[in-house]
């Protein structure tokens, strides 16, 4: 088990928290307040890779607690929070999984962490923290298996205020772009944006982009699209914007990249661009999701820029997007895209 120890509260965009107030019962001694928290870097895991989730236990008020734990048979030192605390017994279960709209099924621990049959006490300080970094995929084989998953975290036999995460696991996805003209392949780039892929993951399996518009077309610069009505404003229809994830690729012939407003990095929501050339002075400015690749790419992309556009850079006759998929990754190497000179 992939087991880390984390010293502080941890921030991010995908956390869940709850409070337990008053009297919490045995096994503390008195009454106290304690808030659990179980938190991921991203939302999308791939298949047989560590899906790597942080529980933490804060006691924000002035007391210390005693929280009496079960030691297991292969007990390291370390201050971290305790598996018994995470995962609970068989007896007493506190962390189950749910595939989908499924039941809940409990995670048990492992064979080489039973209990040892001895107890020990753990002092949690005045407003202090504990917590700990597991890969729930040793733990539940079951999440090899693409889908949606919902962790449910009910630490201290429920007397704390239950949690939840929800997260999703999929084998990676190449995303077609068809036109009128076309169609265009992309490489995501999962590891480097993980929650701009994401957005763009939802948008397209919700078809969202089916019908819209590329309304923008510069020569030599880009092209974009994913308007709601292809006038080149507005966003996602729920009002979600996502947060800048800039990161040292290139804007490069076929670069796939999050538009966004121009005094805000953290605007990204459904509208999309293409570099039409080598852009250095937009690299680590806009978040790039993808990268175009094949010849079939490099010939709608040549196609589209040499379309006609009128003062303001709209293609003079109506771009459409016919539907944006995703595909299985084939395994041939991919290639750097070159345009055509005239």
């Amino acid at each position: 088990m992939h087991l880390r120890i984390t010293a502080l509260l941890l921030s991010t965009s995908w956390v869940a928290t709850a409070i337990a107030q008053g009297p919490i019962g045995e096994p503390l001694d008195r009454a106290q307040t304690l808030r659990a928290e179980v938190t991921a870097d991203r939302v999308l895991f791939y298949p047989s890779q560590p899906i790597l989730v942080r529980f933490t236990l804060f006691n924000p008020t002035g007391e210390t607690v005693e929280l009496p734990i079960i030691r297991s048979t292969n007990a390291s030192d370390g201050i971290t929070l305790p598996q018994c605390l995470i995962i609970g017994s068989d007896a007493t279960p506190a962390l189950f999984i749910a595939y989908k709209n499924e039941r809940p099924v409990a995670v048990r621990p492992e064979s080489a962490n039973v209990s040892d049959g001895r107890t020990d006490v753990l002092r949690l300080a005045p407003r202090a923290s504990i917590g700990a970094e597991i890969d729930l995929y040793t733990l539940h084989r079951q999440l090899r298996y693409s889908g949606d998953y919902r962790l449910e975290w009910q630490p201290l036999g429920g007397s704390v205020t239950p949690v939840s995460l929800s997260f999703r696991v999929e084998t990676r996805k190449d995303a077609v772009l068809v036109t009128d003209y076309g169609k265009i392949t992309f490489s995501l780039l999962y590891d480097k944006a993980p929650y701009n892929i994401e957005n763009f993951l939802n948008l397209v399996r919700d078809r969202f982009y089916d019908g819209k518009m590329i309304h923008r077309v510069i020569p030599g610069f880009i092209i974009q699209g994913g308007s709601p009505d292809g006038t080149g404003k507005g966003i996602r229809p729920d009002g979600k914007f996502v947060a800048a994830e800039f990161h040292d690729t290139l804007f490069e012939l076929g670069t796939l990249a999050m538009a966004r407003k121009p005094n805000n990095p953290d605007s990204a929501s459904c509208q999309f661009f293409i570099s039409l050339a080598r852009l250095p002075e937009l690299d680590g400015k806009y978040t790039v999701i993808g990268q175009a690749r094949g010849e079939e790419s490099l010939r709608t992309l040549q196609t589209i820029a040499e379309l006609p556009t009128n003062a303001q850079d709209q293609p003079i006759r109506t771009l459409a997007i016919r539907f944006f998929t995703l595909v299985d990754i084939p395994t041939s190497e991919v290639r750097q895209l070159e345009m055509r000179q005239p």
